[in-house]
């Protein structure tokens, strides 16, 4: 079985706190443009702020990932087992930053049930990049399951339109809607399934028999479950992207 090692793991922690600070400054920044641009105050400024903060780094992520997994994808069952990239590891760095300072700011901002499933989001997915780290092999999968943030870009301007009601009457939050809509298909229904496939195509090629029980269930487990879950998700982003180009399509009760 394969054992995995500390200084493996350690290899994470300087560059995700080189990104975490920077997203903390991004997100004091956002705080004083949205408290001297906007009015807000308290919670609505803080979680806006949130928004406008991270988005900058939510764009690096999907680049990231994308770069990342177009450089190892095609170069067989090995390499996307034991091999990584500048840009696939850039993104796991961001990644992890991006989960501790969200937990930080969301454990002020939200509440339960809401704060329960966040913690639960964060704590699994910094288990799951701490692991390819510490087992040193599979970081190829973080960057391909990662290439589904690209509906964060889109997510972001529908959280930040609850605390500014008035962007739901403008154009671009249509465009922003669709776009949310379209992506959730390509990189959430079509990704996830292509990435099991590959993933245990790859295990039935390579049959590798030093597998830790966290590499055998948790990764592949983890995506099946993302994979449920958007169903749900997608269910109310239909119901709302319908209903913003043929009002009353669905009624709030429904």
């Amino acid at each position: 079985m394969t054992r995995g090692s500390y200084e493996s793991l350690s290899l994470c922690f300087e560059p995700s706190l080189h990104w975490g600070a920077m997203m903390i400054a991004s997100y004091i920044v956002a705080t004083g443009l949205c408290k001297f641009g906007f009015g807000l105050t308290g919670l609505k400024l803080q979680r806006l702020a949130g928004f406008v903060g991270m988005w900058p780094f939510f764009v690096c992520m999907v680049y990231y990932a994308h770069v990342g997994t177009y450089d190892i994808f095609f170069n067989g069952a090995e390499a996307r087992t034991y091999d990584s990239s500048a840009a696939s590891e850039r993104f796991a760095f961001i990644y992890i930053s991006s989960n501790i300072v969200a937990a930080m700011g969301q454990l002020q901002t939200e509440s339960h049930p809401l704060l329960t499933q966040l913690m639960a989001h964060h704590v699994l997915s910094l288990f799951c990049f701490g692991a390819g780290f510490y087992f040193d092999r599979f970081r190829f999968w973080m960057a391909f399951a990662g290439c589904c943030e690209v509906t964060n870009l889109f997510l972001v301007p529908v959280f930040a339109a609850k605390e500014m009601p008035h962007f739901k009457k403008q154009a671009w939050y249509k465009v922003n809607g669709v776009c949310l809509y379209i992506t959730f298909i390509t990189h959430r229904f079509v990704l996830f399934p292509i990435w099991l496939y590959v993933w245990f195509k790859d295990q039935a090629e390579l049959n590798l028999t030093d597998m830790h029980w966290v590499e055998t269930y948790t990764f592949a487990g983890t995506i099946a479950a993302l994979l449920l879950l958007s169903v749900v998700w997608f269910v109310q982003i239909h119901r709302t992207t319908m209903n913003a180009f043929f009002p009353g399509t669905y009624k709030k009760s429904d």
